[in-house]
């Protein structure tokens, strides 16, 4: 079953699509905003910064923080309220993985060749977690790339520890897996590939707007306002210094998020006709 589920991925068009377009964005991303804009800032390229005037936004990679915060494999941003281009991908990527037996009709042969639906979820969720995995390394190395060329632009040295780079390396590629895993538990609750596209958009700006209220409202974000699935993602790629919720703690708190809406797909898979 895993083997098939694997084939499936690695053979569909509209998967391959998925991948390609994050990767490419996440490259258009960070090249822009981590190598193309503070090597204009510094001078590096361009006319320099006082011909260019206060219109460019100010960068400074020289810090350890500063560079960390530009190495993140979800794409880095010049602010908050944003949902990436590489995290979309991922999720859609998911909500395929999802939805192609169904679309298709590959999920009868599939249940009949094992009729027990428990085995096809964890195949499933085990090609998804792997394929989700593969790429979430391939976005770390392209941000860790674009860094080390834009720090050679401005002539900066690496400021961030290796220790500090692997962790939020590793806690980005840990994120976008889980972020598949969440776009396949929505596609098979929806079953659609349009609904669970649409579905999953509007948790994601759901999410967006009940926390730009919230923090209209309240003045602040309340800690219980920052454990759903973008939120917990950013925390995962922090370092943990600014007093936010930590990676580690992030990452449990996002697996256990997916784990659970997993678990409902499990059900629902068992329980509906197929």
């Amino acid at each position: 079953m895993f083997r098939a589920e694997m084939l499936k991925l690695t053979t569909t068009r509209a998967t391959k699509a998925a991948v390609a377009v994050g990767v490419a964005g996440l490259i258009a991303t960070q090249v822009t905003l981590v190598t193309v804009l503070p090597a204009l800032a510094s001078g590096a390229i361009g006319p320099g910064r006082e011909a260019l005037g206060d219109d460019l936004p100010a960068f400074d990679l020289t810090t350890g923080a500063a560079q960390l915060a530009a190495v993140s494999p979800l794409g880095s941003s010049t602010g908050a309220g944003s949902i990436g281009i590489a995290v979309l991908a991922v999720l859609i990527l998911g909500v395929l993985a999802g939805t192609t037996d169904y679309r298709f009709g590959g999920i009868v042969p599939t249940a009949l060749a094992q009729p027990r639906r428990g085995r096809i979820l964890t195949a499933k969720v085990l090609a998804t977690a792997l394929a989700g995995l593969v790429v979430g390394v391939t976005y770390a190395a392209v941000s860790l790339g674009t860094l080390l060329v834009s720090l050679l632009l401005a002539r900066t040295e690496l400021a961030a520890s290796p220790l500090e780079l692997a962790g939020v390396l590793g806690g980005g590629a840990l994120a976008v897996a889980l972020f598949a895993l969440l776009g396949l538990a929505i596609g098979i609750l929806a079953r659609s590939q349009l609904a669970g596209v649409l579905v999953m958009l509007g948790i994601l700006l759901f999410e967006l707007i009940a926390q730009a209220i919230i923090q209209l409202v309240t003045g602040t974000l309340p800690a219980w306002a920052q454990l759903m699935p973008l939120s917990l993602g950013q925390a995962a790629v922090s370092s943990g210094a600014t007093g936010g919720i930590p990676p580690v703690t992030a990452v449990a708190a996002l697996a256990a998020l997916v784990a659970v809406v997993v678990a409902a797909a499990g059900v629902a898979l068992r329980s509906r006709d197929i």
